[in-house]
């Protein structure tokens, strides 16, 4: 007591400051020292332990984390090269392949482009890299872009050549591309020089009108003079020579509509058949078109019959071409129903779609499952040409359905074999606000 305490300066060393400490205390200035000397190697000690210890905390924390952005930055590396891989053997492909390839971006800029497309559009790689596809054409130029067609077919891009003065027709299948979010992140465009298709197409074009029309003459000719033998006019027939004849008169008339049907596929493959729509009450036409086939299904005991579902509206039709689809549809009927069969002739509208639907369905020898898909196209064989004599080349199918289609409506059929086929069409009705 009655000390006084010792003024210990805050910047004063550590070890000044408990000498200091230990002196006061102590109240002897014998072990003060010693003492100190002790707490200090103490403390020292325990500071050096906790430094150790937060050292080597300190380390393994951030080598921990060191190892983790390593383990990080090898799977980004790896990432990459397998996307540079994956990227070289894309290009590789494209590059091998026989057609030309383009891919562009959502800017319509292109960002990979393969030789034949280069040869195909006249264009240099490295000029059209980032540039829109057809953006600075030199030798050939954009006669016409992208030329729409429908029922999803590809479109078709004419260039020509000033140098050769030629001609190129080069047909495009476009494909959109998405990521994983199906967002849209480009287009592919797979380019085919089909110029030498398009010239035999339309020489077999011409062809097929030159020789139709070159038949039609001497067809004639024979149509005449078996009417005249039928008539009587140059002598009575005996039953035998009238049922000849008669036979010859029949078919001699499907030779004419097989020249008809190869002139009307040459002129919807041209382009030059034209529909003369109007509004037409349909229920007259069936009925006519029937008609015409009752001697012909009266001798091989086949009943027609008519189904209409009434009302039923006007429809905007080419009554000509409406017939002949009917006509085409009954005659393919009557072909493959035998001997003491049945046909039906339906016609309903349907007020959703606003459209009528026209039906021939018959209990003949049906169609198989995997000849159903090919039957509308041309010149398509069935398997059943030999089936009672009839030829399986069924022309008149796809002309039906180029007729239909050109009215802006659909055909389909339902088939079981040895059951028999339904046809359907549908063709838009007539609006009643118009």
């Amino acid at each position: 007591e009655g000390q006084k305490e010792p003024e210990v300066k805050v910047d004063a060393p550590l070890q000044e400051v408990l000498f200091e400490g230990f002196k006061y205390v102590g109240g002897s200035d014998k072990n003060y020292e010693e003492v100190g000397k002790k707490v200090m190697a103490a403390f020292e000690k325990e500071l050096q332990e906790r430094i150790s210890k937060v050292s080597h905390d300190l380390t393994k924390k951030y080598e921990a984390v060191i190892e983790e952005k390593t383990k990080d930055q090898e799977v980004l590396w790896n990432k990459f090269n397998d996307a540079v891989f994956s990227r070289q053997q894309t290009e590789a492909v494209i590059r091998s392949l026989a057609e030309g390839v383009v891919v562009v971006n959502p800017d319509g800029k292109v960002v990979m482009m393969n030789p034949v497309a280069e040869k195909l559009l006249g264009v240099s790689r490295k000029e059209k890299i980032g540039k829109p596809i057809f953006d600075g054409l030199k030798d050939e130029q954009v006669v016409s872009i992208i030329k729409k067609t429908s029922q999803g077919k590809p479109s078709e891009i004419e260039v020509h050549s000033p140098q050769d003065e030629t001609k190129k027709i080069i047909q495009a299948s476009s494909a959109v591309l998405e990521d994983e979010n199906g967002q849209t992140i480009g287009m592919v465009s797979v380019l085919s020089d089909v110029t030498r298709q398009k010239e035999l197409a339309a020489l077999k074009s011409r062809f097929v009108a030159s020789v139709s029309h070159e038949l039609r003459t001497p067809l004639v000719a024979i149509g005449q003079s078996l009417a005249l033998l039928l008539s009587g006019v140059t002598g009575q027939l005996n039953e035998n020579q009238e049922e000849f004849l008669i036979i010859a008169e029949r078919n001699l008339k499907r030779l004419s509509r097989l020249i008809d049907d190869l002139l009307d596929l040459s002129r919807l493959e041209s382009g030059r058949l034209v529909l003369e729509r109007r509004p037409v009450v349909i229920e007259p036409l069936i009925k006519e078109t029937v008609l015409t086939f009752s001697t012909w299904a009266s001798s091989k005991k086949i009943a027609i019959d008519i189904q209409l579902g009434y009302p039923l509206p006007e429809a905007l039709v080419d009554s000509r071409r409406f017939c002949e689809i009917l006509d085409k549809l009954l005659d393919n009927a009557l072909k493959f129903t035998p001997v003491g069969g049945k046909i039906v002739v339906g016609a309903h509208y349907d007020p959703q779609r606003s459209e009528v639907l026209v039906s021939v369905a018959d209990n003949g020898i049906g169609i198989e499952k995997e000849e159903q898909a090919k039957i509308f196209e041309k010149f398509y064989q069935s398997k059943n040409s030999t089936h009672n004599n009839i030829s399986g080349i069924r022309i008149s199918l796809s002309i039906v359905k180029e007729l239909v289609e050109l009215h802006g409506g659909r055909i389909w059929l339902e088939s079981e074999k040895d059951k028999g086929t339904k046809f359907t069409f549908s063709i838009p009705a007539q609006s009643s606000s118009s």
